[in-house]
């Protein structure tokens, strides 16, 4: 390929039609660090900036972007993945490079929304190496990349959301630590309940590399079952949090939306067995709106 054609490769593999989708989760988490009792566009109006654009940088284009940039560097990916029906072929030097911009997202985000932030995305490039790199390669390990995903893009990204948000308002007010951590946790299970979904339709193209992964390990029935698991657990953390933090007045709202994410898994597992690899992925979509769902209802709560 010429130099253009990589640099457009290597762009596509970051997948930006993901980047709006981890953006509002990051926003999620910034609103969810605003102070009780007031108007969201006052508190907005106070907020400085340049925690929130850093931490965007940091966390959705540098870290996450290179993430499965280095991901699809090693995997070289010819059928759809996630978010890119139609990959290109990798160049060369996409390894190296998109290890470099995840690095540099820890930088960011330690300069521009604070350390913590700054440690918890250090911590996520270390996780997105282990996840990838052939040595390692807890993608191909059940269970580790149930655990990865759960700590990484769930209780990651809500952290991130939560730090960039404290940081950016007048006097850096620290986060209570019991709603954050019910918060991470409740969002930790909500994407550990995601995640078989993002490999339900990629089975076949996984089997046929040699990747056991958890939905090539306990089948589509088996998979749907466990995200059911994970999915009644996310309801109680988030409940327990929005309990924590003594905002109670709404707290069906977020139960509802968690009880349509559940109708819509039982309804999906009911009729696994008869589904193809394009079936499933439009049910990972669906559940994605449903998510959406989930985080309005959330933040309604929250700041009601």
């Amino acid at each position: 390929m010429t130099r253009s054609a990589d640099l457009a490769a290597a762009l596509r593999l970051t997948r930006p039609r993901q980047w709006p989708i981890l953006t509002a989760q990051l926003a999620v988490g910034v609103a969810l660090a605003l102070p009780p009792g007031t108007g969201v566009p006052v508190a907005l109006a106070h907020l400085s900036p340049w925690p929130l654009l850093g931490g965007w940088l940091a966390w959705v284009v540098l870290l996450n972007g290179g993430t499965l940039a280095f991901n699809s560097a090693w995997d070289r990916d010819s059928e759809a993945v996630a978010y890119l029906r139609h990959p290109p072929p990798p160049p060369a030097w996409l390894a190296a490079a998109a290890l470099g911009w995840m690095a540099a997202g820890a930088a960011v985000g330690a300069w521009l929304a604070g350390p913590a932030f700054g440690a918890v995305t250090g911590a996520c490039v270390l996780l997105s190496v282990a996840y990838s790199h052939p040595r390692p390669r807890w993608k191909g390990r059940p269970g580790l990349d149930l655990a990865v995903n759960m700590v990484g893009y769930g209780a990651g990204t809500t952290a991130a959301g939560l730090l960039a948000g404290h940081a950016a308002l007048p006097g850096r007010v620290p986060a209570p630590a019991l709603p954050a951590a019910l918060l991470c946790l409740g969002f930790g299970l909500l994407f550990g309940s995601f995640y078989p979904l993002t490999q339900l339709y990629q089975v076949a193209a996984d089997r046929a590399r040699g990747d056991r992964t958890l939905s090539t390990r306990l089948g589509a029935r088996g998979a749907l079952a466990l995200a059911l698991g994970l999915g009644f657990a996310a309801l109680v953390a988030l409940e327990a949090a929005l309990a924590a933090s003594g905002r109670t007045g709404l707290r069906w709202l977020p139960a509802l939306a968690m009880f349509l994410w559940l109708a819509h898994l039982m309804a999906w597992r009911a009729r696994a067995a008869a589904m193809d690899a394009a079936a499933h992925e439009k049910g990972m979509y669906r559940a994605l709106w449903l998510w959406a769902g989930i985080d309005v209802a959330l933040v309604v709560a929250w700041l009601a």
